[in-house]
């Protein structure tokens, strides 16, 4: 052992510490991400619309409860609802108290913890018993073998969804027969979800604030031949939404 010391003592005594090299002064580049940027500037461009929603209790039917301030909606058991078809998820649906016939708005909805929703805009179409503006024809008493079906705009719903924990849908027209809907790919899953309404451009966007704003879909042409009301739907998960209060 001593004369392993001796040896390494030696050694460590020749040993010469480099001088570190100095650090360039020259400006380092700085890269930013355009499109988060634009993103976060259009989310701050429609939250100026942010208007103050709140449930409508009295469209509510025994499925769902309404919280007494009017901002959290809750799906009753879904082993309690009294609905034919137990797929069929339409009885949870609610409106919000407002309703929007010209103008902007936007409002929130606070969705985490939930593995299936459906939030956006609906409005009454012309005639339930005429040909839609948009070219198709509606019947109320169609026997719908695909449920989401009956939730597109020519039903008078423009809306998006969660289901099955992970799949993202919006819910776009298609022929009567075709009952297909379009998959979104969410790099974050939304937590709140943002919905804006543009009732002379004829659009409803939504917006993943936990995204910094990203853009989840945008319907485009949107015929509001009534007034517009905001929608909700806690589907067969008994987590609550809630309807978040302006610039919160």
């Amino acid at each position: 052992v001593w004369g392993q010391l001796i040896f390494v003592i030696p050694r460590s005594e020749s040993w010469t510490l480099k001088k570190p090299k100095a650090a360039s002064k020259k400006p380092k580049r700085v890269f930013r991400a355009p499109d988060l940027l634009q993103d976060f500037k259009e989310l701050t461009d429609v939250q100026s619309y942010w208007v103050d929603v709140m449930l409508n209790p009295v469209n509510a039917i025994s499925n769902v409860v309404i919280s007494a301030d009017q901002r959290q909606v809750m799906v009753v058991h879904a082993c309690t609802f009294k609905n034919s078809n137990p797929h069929d998820f339409s009885a949870f649906g609610v409106f919000g108290c407002q309703y929007f016939s010209s103008g902007k708005y936007y409002w929130e909805v606070d969705v985490s913890g939930k593995i299936a929703w459906m939030l956006g805009v609906h409005s009454k179409i012309s005639s339930p018993n005429k040909r839609a503006s948009c070219g198709f024809v509606y019947d109320p008493d169609a026997n719908h073998q695909n449920v989401y079906s009956r939730y597109r705009p020519q039903y008078g719903y423009w809306v998006i969804g969660l289901r099955n924990k992970v799949e993202y849908n919006a819910f776009e027209d298609c022929s009567p027969s075709d009952a297909r809907f379009l998959t979104l790919s969410m790099a974050v899953p939304p937590h709140r979800v943002g919905v804006f309404l543009d009732c002379e451009a004829g659009t409803v966007s939504f917006f993943n604030v936990t995204d910094h704003g990203s853009l989840i879909y945008k319907f485009s042409d949107c015929c509001f031949s009534h007034p517009a009301y905001p929608y909700f739907n806690p589907w067969n998960c008994p987590a609550p939404m809630t309807l978040c209060p302006p610039s919160s």
